[in-house]
Protein backbone atom coordinates (compact mmCIF):
# COMPACT_ATOMS: atom_id res chain seq x y z
CA UNK A 1 0.00 0.00 0.00
CA UNK A 2 2.59 2.32 1.12
CA UNK A 3 4.79 1.76 -1.88
CA UNK A 4 1.39 2.53 -4.11
CA UNK A 5 1.00 5.48 -2.52
CA UNK A 6 4.43 6.18 -3.23
CA UNK A 7 4.61 5.66 -6.93
CA UNK A 8 1.07 6.81 -7.11
CA UNK A 9 2.57 11.08 -5.57
CA UNK A 10 6.09 10.32 -7.91
CA UNK A 11 3.52 10.10 -11.04
CA UNK A 12 1.84 13.32 -9.75
CA UNK A 13 5.35 15.06 -9.10
CA UNK A 14 6.44 14.27 -12.60
CA UNK A 15 3.13 15.47 -14.24
CA UNK A 16 3.26 18.74 -12.13
CA UNK A 17 6.85 19.19 -12.86
CA UNK A 18 5.95 18.61 -16.76
CA UNK A 19 2.99 20.61 -16.79
CA UNK A 20 1.97 23.08 -14.35
CA UNK A 21 5.30 24.76 -13.93
CA UNK A 22 3.69 28.03 -14.95
CA UNK A 23 1.54 28.12 -12.14
CA UNK A 24 4.74 28.02 -9.75
CA UNK A 25 5.29 31.78 -10.88
CA UNK A 26 1.94 32.77 -10.95
CA UNK A 27 -0.96 31.82 -12.50
CA UNK A 28 -1.38 35.18 -14.41
CA UNK A 29 1.95 34.56 -16.30
CA UNK A 30 1.08 35.75 -19.58
CA UNK A 31 1.17 32.71 -22.33
CA UNK A 32 4.25 32.93 -24.27
CA UNK A 33 4.04 33.57 -27.92
CA UNK A 34 5.32 31.31 -30.93
CA UNK A 35 7.76 34.95 -31.71
CA UNK A 36 9.06 34.44 -28.77
CA UNK A 37 9.52 30.64 -28.79
CA UNK A 38 11.54 30.95 -32.14
CA UNK A 39 13.53 33.80 -30.37
CA UNK A 40 14.44 31.04 -26.99
CA UNK A 41 15.26 28.82 -30.12
CA UNK A 42 17.87 31.34 -31.90
CA UNK A 43 19.33 31.74 -27.84
CA UNK A 44 20.09 28.02 -27.86
CA UNK A 45 21.43 27.57 -31.22
CA UNK A 46 23.70 30.68 -30.72
CA UNK A 47 25.04 29.25 -27.11
CA UNK A 48 24.71 25.42 -27.81
CA UNK A 49 24.27 24.89 -31.06
CA UNK A 50 21.65 23.23 -33.07
CA UNK A 51 21.91 19.92 -31.46
CA UNK A 52 20.64 20.80 -28.39
CA UNK A 53 17.36 22.17 -29.65
CA UNK A 54 14.30 19.94 -28.51
CA UNK A 55 11.33 20.77 -26.97
CA UNK A 56 11.90 20.25 -23.42
CA UNK A 57 15.26 22.02 -23.91
CA UNK A 58 12.83 25.22 -25.23
CA UNK A 59 10.32 24.76 -22.46
CA UNK A 60 13.45 25.08 -20.04
CA UNK A 61 13.97 28.33 -21.68
CA UNK A 62 10.64 29.90 -21.40
CA UNK A 63 10.20 28.76 -18.03
CA UNK A 64 6.85 27.13 -19.52
CA UNK A 65 5.19 23.52 -19.38
CA UNK A 66 6.01 21.31 -22.15
CA UNK A 67 2.15 21.15 -23.42
CA UNK A 68 2.65 25.05 -24.37
CA UNK A 69 5.32 24.23 -26.85
CA UNK A 70 3.44 21.94 -28.38
CA UNK A 71 0.05 24.34 -29.23
CA UNK A 72 2.85 25.96 -31.42
CA UNK A 73 4.82 22.62 -32.65
CA UNK A 74 3.31 19.41 -32.76
CA UNK A 75 6.80 17.85 -33.00
CA UNK A 76 10.32 18.55 -32.92
CA UNK A 77 11.36 18.03 -36.55
CA UNK A 78 8.10 20.55 -36.98
CA UNK A 79 10.48 23.28 -33.92
CA UNK A 80 13.86 22.78 -35.77
CA UNK A 81 12.69 23.64 -39.15
CA UNK A 82 11.04 26.83 -37.82
CA UNK A 83 13.73 27.72 -35.63
CA UNK A 84 16.37 27.17 -38.94
CA UNK A 85 14.49 29.38 -41.25
CA UNK A 86 14.17 31.78 -38.42
CA UNK A 87 17.65 31.98 -38.67
CA UNK A 88 18.34 31.94 -41.72
CA UNK A 89 16.22 34.81 -41.58
CA UNK A 90 18.57 36.42 -38.72
CA UNK A 91 21.91 35.33 -40.71
CA UNK A 92 20.99 37.22 -43.96
CA UNK A 93 18.70 39.50 -42.29
CA UNK A 94 15.34 40.86 -43.84
CA UNK A 95 16.34 44.21 -44.84
CA UNK A 96 18.11 44.58 -48.50
CA UNK A 97 21.01 45.47 -49.26
CA UNK A 98 20.03 47.29 -52.47
CA UNK A 99 20.38 50.74 -53.02
CA UNK A 100 19.92 52.39 -56.74
CA UNK A 101 23.02 52.28 -58.73
CA UNK A 102 25.04 49.94 -56.38
CA UNK A 103 27.60 48.22 -58.15
CA UNK A 104 26.97 44.00 -58.09
CA UNK A 105 30.70 43.58 -56.30
CA UNK A 106 29.40 45.89 -53.65
CA UNK A 107 26.56 44.29 -53.63
CA UNK A 108 28.67 40.81 -53.00
CA UNK A 109 30.84 41.98 -50.11
CA UNK A 110 28.02 43.28 -48.31
CA UNK A 111 26.03 40.33 -48.35
CA UNK A 112 29.14 38.41 -47.79
CA UNK A 113 29.88 40.26 -44.53
CA UNK A 114 26.31 40.44 -43.56
CA UNK A 115 26.49 36.27 -43.80
CA UNK A 116 29.67 35.94 -42.06
CA UNK A 117 28.46 38.38 -38.81
CA UNK A 118 25.54 36.13 -38.72
CA UNK A 119 27.92 33.33 -38.61
CA UNK A 120 29.81 34.37 -35.31
CA UNK A 121 26.55 34.30 -33.62
CA UNK A 122 25.54 31.20 -34.67
CA UNK A 123 29.07 29.06 -35.60
CA UNK A 124 28.91 25.40 -37.18
CA UNK A 125 25.11 26.11 -38.35
CA UNK A 126 25.67 25.53 -42.38
CA UNK A 127 27.20 22.31 -41.44
CA UNK A 128 25.13 20.72 -38.85
CA UNK A 129 21.50 21.92 -39.59
CA UNK A 130 20.72 18.92 -41.89
CA UNK A 131 22.20 16.06 -39.75
CA UNK A 132 19.42 17.45 -36.61
CA UNK A 133 16.73 16.43 -38.56
CA UNK A 134 14.64 12.67 -39.26
CA UNK A 135 15.01 11.41 -42.17
CA UNK A 136 11.41 12.35 -43.21
CA UNK A 137 11.94 16.25 -42.65
CA UNK A 138 14.94 16.53 -43.87
CA UNK A 139 13.25 17.63 -47.76
CA UNK A 140 11.24 19.69 -45.47
CA UNK A 141 14.33 21.57 -44.17
CA UNK A 142 15.84 21.42 -47.37
CA UNK A 143 13.25 23.45 -49.65
CA UNK A 144 12.67 25.99 -46.12
CA UNK A 145 16.94 26.45 -46.75
CA UNK A 146 16.55 26.58 -50.64
CA UNK A 147 13.43 28.68 -50.82
CA UNK A 148 15.42 31.12 -48.69
CA UNK A 149 18.46 31.22 -51.03
CA UNK A 150 16.23 31.63 -53.65
CA UNK A 151 14.74 34.81 -52.66
CA UNK A 152 18.88 36.19 -52.11
CA UNK A 153 19.28 34.92 -55.58
CA UNK A 154 16.58 36.76 -56.97
CA UNK A 155 17.79 40.04 -55.67
CA UNK A 156 21.34 39.29 -56.44
CA UNK A 157 20.02 39.09 -60.29
CA UNK A 158 18.35 41.91 -59.96
CA UNK A 159 21.74 44.26 -58.89
CA UNK A 160 23.69 42.31 -61.65
CA UNK A 161 20.79 43.28 -64.46
CA UNK A 162 20.69 46.88 -62.83
CA UNK A 163 24.23 47.41 -63.32
CA UNK A 164 25.18 49.39 -66.09
CA UNK A 165 29.13 48.51 -66.25
CA UNK A 166 28.68 45.12 -67.11
CA UNK A 167 30.16 44.29 -70.55
CA UNK A 168 27.59 44.41 -73.01
CA UNK A 169 26.33 40.91 -74.68
CA UNK A 170 28.20 39.09 -71.79
CA UNK A 171 25.53 36.84 -70.88
CA UNK A 172 24.45 33.96 -73.81
CA UNK A 173 22.00 30.71 -73.77
CA UNK A 174 24.97 29.06 -72.51
CA UNK A 175 26.57 31.57 -69.70
CA UNK A 176 22.95 32.95 -68.44
CA UNK A 177 22.72 35.72 -65.96
CA UNK A 178 20.70 33.61 -63.89
CA UNK A 179 23.68 30.57 -63.81
CA UNK A 180 25.79 33.06 -62.77
CA UNK A 181 24.28 34.59 -59.57
CA UNK A 182 23.88 31.26 -58.81
CA UNK A 183 27.25 29.93 -58.82
CA UNK A 184 28.47 33.28 -56.95
CA UNK A 185 26.03 32.55 -53.95
CA UNK A 186 27.10 28.67 -54.05
CA UNK A 187 31.14 30.28 -53.43
CA UNK A 188 29.48 32.80 -51.05
CA UNK A 189 27.87 30.05 -48.89
CA UNK A 190 31.43 28.04 -49.20
CA UNK A 191 33.47 30.43 -48.28
CA UNK A 192 31.15 30.45 -44.87
CA UNK A 193 31.22 27.28 -44.64
CA UNK A 194 35.54 26.96 -44.46
CA UNK A 195 35.17 30.11 -42.51
CA UNK A 196 37.24 32.42 -44.68
CA UNK A 197 37.26 35.74 -43.42
CA UNK A 198 37.20 37.22 -46.56
CA UNK A 199 35.38 37.29 -50.35
CA UNK A 200 38.25 39.16 -52.08
CA UNK A 201 39.00 36.79 -54.34
CA UNK A 202 35.68 36.02 -55.50
CA UNK A 203 35.43 40.41 -56.01
CA UNK A 204 38.14 40.00 -58.25
CA UNK A 205 37.23 37.18 -60.40
CA UNK A 206 33.99 38.40 -60.67
CA UNK A 207 35.31 41.81 -61.73
CA UNK A 208 37.11 40.23 -64.22
CA UNK A 209 34.08 38.51 -65.60
CA UNK A 210 31.73 41.10 -66.09
CA UNK A 211 33.24 44.42 -66.27
CA UNK A 212 35.51 45.78 -69.05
Amino acid sequence: MKKALYNLDKAYTVFYNEHCSVWRHGINKAATSKEEILEACKAIVAEKGLGALNMRAVAKRCDIALGSVYNYFGSKDELIIAAVESVWQSIFGRESHYSPGIAFTDYIEAVFQKVQKGMVKYPDFFTAHSMSFSENSKDDARKKMYGYFASVKEEMLTILQADTAVKQNLFSQDFTADDFTECILTNIIGLLILQRQSCKVLIAGIKKIIYQ
